[in-house]
């Protein structure tokens, strides 16, 4: 798991994604203070989900708990992904 920090927010998240933006620095195996409480939150213009194989995206689903079809084509996947974020 990585742990990112959001420089505006204070925002933290727990993920197995790789997070990008100039907003989010990442954590390295520092761990939770008291006061810093994790949240798990995923902002959907930080992970680009069109840079992500079909086998990462399908991964990514089941992480997250996504139900897809797997036999679905990349472009499906990615919205059905987005969908559970809006």
């Amino acid at each position: 798991m990585k742990r990112y920090k959001h420089v505006e927010t204070g925002v933290v998240l727990e993920t197995t994604s790789k997070i990008i933006g100039k907003a989010w620095v990442r954590l390295d195996e520092v761990p939770a203070t008291k006061s810093e409480e994790t949240t798990e939150e995923y902002v959907e213009e930080e992970i680009d989900l069109e840079e992500m194989t079909k086998a990462e995206l399908v991964s990514f689903a089941k992480e997250h708990g996504i139900k897809i079809n797997e036999r679905d084509t990349k472009d499906k996947i990615i919205e059905t992904i987005a969908k559970h974020f809006d």
